[in-house]
């Protein structure tokens, strides 16, 4: 995908498509098995799906900074605004964690989980884009 200029949006679409679905999502299904695992006495899902929501979203961000995949003004767009990229894995974190964890808390308990899972994701990915996005582009 080329970036056009003059369009604001393109950066981040071409952003997006450096997402390493297939580490993410391992990184997603063992962290959800280790979790499901850890609490088998007590069957419970949405902790486990939670968790592996969590860290396909910080997996799946951490490597598109970090990985060599993906258009080089994209990685230097997400070098420059390490912000506004780690913003869009927070959020689809912080959605799909409040909606599995309708099941097993409160609504507010659940907005809660899902608003403090996205601020960690938001920081951290916020942290490595301003300390290595720069130097990957």
């Amino acid at each position: 995908m080329t970036l056009e200029r003059g369009n604001s949006l393109m950066p981040v679409h071409a952003a997006t498509l450096m997402w390493p679905t297939g580490i993410a999502t391992g990184a997603g299904a063992v962290a959800g098995a280790l979790s499901f695992l850890l609490a088998l006495p007590a069957v419970t899902i949405a902790g486990p799906i939670g968790t592996a929501i969590f860290w396909f979203a910080l997996v799946g961000g951490g490597v598109a900074l970090l990985g060599g995949k993906g258009d080089r003004r994209a990685r230097r767009w997400a070098g420059q605004y390490p912000w506004r990229f780690a913003g869009g894995p927070a959020v689809l974190a912080g959605i799909g964690i409040t909606l599995a964890s309708l099941f097993s808390m409160g609504f507010f308990g659940a907005v809660f989980a899902g608003v403090a899972s996205a601020a960690v994701i938001w920081v951290v990915l916020g942290i490595i884009g301003m300390v290595a996005g720069n130097k990957a582009a």
